[in-house]
């Protein structure tokens, strides 16, 4: 009897998988990001302006490829794993532009791009989901008590986090003062995100999306090693982009007249976050707003309980001593934000108006942070 032959296997494992619409922009992604290492080592005094330009778009592709392969490996090794890799790698590009930011010593960039991060998150990411969800499938239902405790769970966060801010604005503690402070909150910030991935791993069901169904939500059909190979070639990437990126925020802010705030703000957040964001949208347009709501919560938990708070103990380490003393600004931003994404979160249904007047108060905070000098 003869032996069946093996099926060919595929010369290039990692595109294989891919419809050629991803193929595509996974292959120009690694282009632009080798191109924009080359060009940056290579030309002699390069133009900053498109230095940062080039660095930024790559850096938003491969965000979106970091994505793709943790989102595989969580359908690979269960959704309580998955759940924990994502919640690791979801902002790991605004977390290593933000270290290298802070070792160049642009601490105000830093902090308001953890300001930007969360409204980000809980106005212009959320408005817009539950706005292009609103118009695709009318008013959305998701579970109350579960979207509840995650609303709590995140207004507790943001108070740990600005307790520091308040105790200098009332105190007028000296530097020194807020600097202990500060690091003592951030590792008792990191035990809460510890504890809150803990409660996430063992009780997936009472976590945002964890009743609905997953399907559609694997990832590219890749092998546990292939996931992993792009998951570390692209944060290598992601490294080196980030320190080009990083090295020309000064040159292109005095090119268009920005001011640091604004570009923490606005800026970093947006090139950091910006695949994930998508996501979410993709998401509430298939009527899984619980799942939208995942994203937008859990990346803005994750920033306020574990980026923000590792940043500050790093910034001791490394001789860049960087407070969670934020601007009043800043503080009333991050309230409202909570504040109105909780609101919405607390009677279990959404529609496209909620969306719409979420996204034009960012827009009112991103004019005002605009025009802060």
């Amino acid at each position: 009897m003869t032996a069946r032959p093996a099926p060919p296997r595929d010369r290039v494992p990692i595109l294989g998988p891919l419809s050629m619409p991803t193929r595509i922009a996974l292959v120009v992604t690694l282009v632009l990001s080798v191109g924009t290492i080359g060009f940056e080592l290579i030309v002699h005094e390069p133009n900053e302006t498109l230095v940062f330009v080039l660095a930024a778009t790559a850096i938003l592709g491969l965000a979106w490829v970091v994505g793709l392969s943790t989102e595989r490996l969580g359908a690979i090794a269960g959704p309580q794993f998955g759940g924990v890799l994502n919640a690791t790698f979801g902002n790991i590009a605004e977390l290593i532009i933000a270290f290298f930011a802070l070792q160049a010593g642009l601490i105000e960039v830093v902090k308001a791009s953890i300001t930007g991060s969360i409204i980000g998150n809980l106005l212009l990411v959320l408005g817009v989901s539950v706005l292009a969800g609103g118009l695709k499938n009318g008013p959305q239902r998701f579970s109350q008590q579960i979207a509840g405790s995650n609303a709590a769970l995140l207004v507790l966060a943001a108070i740990g986090l600005f307790v520091p801010a308040v105790f200098a604005l009332t105190t007028g503690a000296q530097e020194g003062t807020v600097v202990e402070e500060s690091v003592l909150v951030a590792i008792l910030l990191i035990l809460g995100y510890g504890l809150s991935l803990v409660f996430q791993f063992r009780n997936p069901s009472e976590t945002l999306g964890g009743q609905e169904a997953s399907e559609g939500h694997g990832g590219p059909a890749w092998s546990g090693r292939t996931a992993i190979l792009v998951l570390l070639v692209a944060a290598g990437l992601l490294a080196f982009l980030s320190e080009i990126l990083v090295g020309a925020i000064k040159p292109f802010i005095e090119t268009f007249g920005l001011s640091q705030f604004f570009v923490g703000v606005v800026v970093i957040p947006t090139i950091g976050n910006l695949a994930e964001h998508l996501v979410a949208v993709q998401l509430a347009f298939k009527n899984k707003m619980e799942f939208a709501m995942a994203v937008a919560y859990g990346s803005s938990l994750q920033v306020a309980l574990f980026v923000a708070p590792v940043l500050v103990i790093v910034g001791v380490l490394i001789g860049q001593e960087m407070t969670l003393v934020f601007t009043p600004l800043e503080v009333a931003a991050v309230a409202a934000a909570v504040g109105i994404s909780a609101l919405i979160a607390l009677d279990g249904e959404s529609n496209w108006l909620e969306g719409a007047l979420l996204t034009i108060v960012y827009l009112i905070l991103a004019v005002a942070f605009f025009e802060l000098r």
